[in-house]
């Protein structure tokens, strides 16, 4: 009689914890992406990109075209399907962060085995990616986090093209790229990562005949996606606002001081104010670690990622602004997982072996105690400052009437206001119909003479009201 081989039941017990550490890192991003989703008040884009998304649907395509369509395309059918509103953008933008996790999965696994590859789809679902409008900017109705799936699965793709050699996967990359590319168009400056990646195994042929073929259906899928837009109209107007644009520079708050044009490291500081101290090391630990041994061709690869992207916002762009970082933060957490596969790998010396459980022990307690400070943090996500003054001044009775703002960006307060908000105080001591004041301490927006001579000639008349960061004040009814 033969014998069973000894290693079967070992076998089946790392299957089964793959099974359930899987089902459970996914079904804590699935709380990430999901859980208390229409509670935060409005990012500064959300509304112009669904407003534009649900007009594109309806076949009006005149509204902000200073970015490509087609992320607005499918925040425009989230809407369609689920009903007009933020909240149908934000399942949307939830559906491609977890398909984003998956692709990641299924992709490293066969390259770094599970563990590193479950650690890089975790890190991109769970950890925090936060903008000033809360902890993960995949939580809001944007561009960039379908900008950033497609290119996943423009680079999960081509990467099968290498390995396979299959030009199904090649025609499946260009395609992705050319949705990212057309979704937001920083990812173009990745085409020569996924034009050259033959070059890793020496195929000169391969990179010279793919590289055509992949350029070619790319350029295809583009002109089809902006067909509706009208290409040439769309793209001449998109340059010459990005040209605008740049030269104006953008006002970003670095450090507490406010910038139009950044210094070059901005967008580096944003990235550890976006991410956290804790994340941003975890990740870049992880990133350095895969480089431990010589590198290897998908190391190479996703540095290249990072590299392109950091040399575009580092170097070329005279903008920062505070989400620009989340292009290239997939590339870091795909790094982290090809870090934490070499850490687990058995070699090395007994010492050698001591150090990297140390280190792989770091990473992983980093990286849960960050994703659970995300997770109170969505728990606690809700309607905040400006969202609650309409409501405050209905609890007291003020339903008419102008509130006079200071301190605000218009996007903070114009979709919660209706239409009730000014920012001039003309006639306000004789026969003016503000009611009340709205005003938050920025460095951007510091209050205007106007609304500082406004509270001190009605000081005695104000009833000073706190929500959260805005300072509600409201004039009480004068004595007969």
């Amino acid at each position: 009689m033969g014998h069973m081989s000894a290693p079967q039941p070992s076998r089946f017990r790392a299957r089964t914890a793959e099974i359930v550490l899987v089902a459970l890192v996914f079904a804590w991003g699935l709380v990430q992406a999901f859980a208390n989703l229409g509670a935060a008040n409005l990012n500064a884009d959300e509304p112009i990109y669904l407003s534009a998304g649900w007009a594109y649907v309806h076949g009006d395509f005149s509204s902000n075209r200073e970015h490509p369509p087609t992320a607005k395309y499918l925040l425009g059918l989230a809407q369609l399907l689920l009903g007009e509103g933020e909240l149908a953008g934000r399942v949307a933008v939830g559906v491609v962060v977890i398909l984003g996790g998956a692709i990641l999965y299924l992709w490293l696994r066969t390259e770094i085995a599970w563990p590193g590859a479950l650690f890089a789809a975790g890190s991109w679902m769970i950890l925090p990616h936060g903008v000033s409008s809360g902890v993960r900017l995949d939580r809001f109705a944007v561009l960039e986090p379908i900008m950033v799936f497609f290119s996943i699965a423009a680079f999960a793709a081509a990467w099968m093209w290498f390995r396979k050699r299959s030009w199904f996967w090649l025609v499946v990359s260009a395609v992705a790229m050319a949705l990212s590319v057309t979704s937001k168009v920083s990812t173009a400056i990745l085409l020569p990562a996924l034009l050259l990646l033959p070059l890793l195994a020496k195929r000169v042929k391969d990179t010279l005949i793919g590289g055509a073929v992949f350029l070619v259906v790319f350029a295809v899928a583009c002109v089809a996606l902006y067909a509706p837009m009208g290409i040439r109209s769309a793209l001449t107007y998109m340059l010459e606002m990005q040209s605008d644009h740049a030269a104006a520079g953008h006002s970003v708050v670095i450090a507490g001081v406010v910038y139009q044009h950044p210094p070059w490291w901005a967008n580096l500081v944003l990235t550890v104010d976006g991410m956290g101290v804790v994340a941003t090391l975890v990740l870049v630990l992880g990133a350095v670690t895969a480089f431990w041994r010589r590198p290897v061709g998908l190391t190479v690869y996703l540095a290249g990622g990072v590299a392109l992207l950091l040399f575009f916002y580092v170097v070329v762009s005279s903008i920062a602004l505070t989400h620009y970082y989340y292009s290239w933060v997939w590339f870091l957490c795909a790094l982290a997982g090809v870090g934490l596969s070499v850490l687990l790998s058995r070699t090395g010396s007994r010492r050698v072996q001591v150090v990297k459980a140390a280190v792989a022990a770091i990473m992983l307690i980093g990286a849960v105690a960050a994703g659970v400070w995300t997770t109170v943090a969505i728990s606690h996500e809700r309607p905040s400052g400006v969202a609650l003054v309409i409501p405050e001044l209905e609890r007291l009775d003020a339903t008419e009437g102008s509130i006079f703002v200071g301190g605000l960006a218009q996007w903070e307060y114009i979709p919660y206001f209706d239409g009730r908000h000014t920012t001039t105080a003309t006639d306000a001591g004789a026969g003016s119909d503000i009611v009340a004041v709205a005003v938050k301490d920025s460095v951007r927006f510091p209050l205007s003479d106007e609304v500082q001579a406004f509270l001190a000639e009605h000081e005695g008349s104000l009833r000073e009201i706190t929500l959260d960061d805005v300072r509600l004040y409201v004039l009480e009814p004068r004595s007969p």
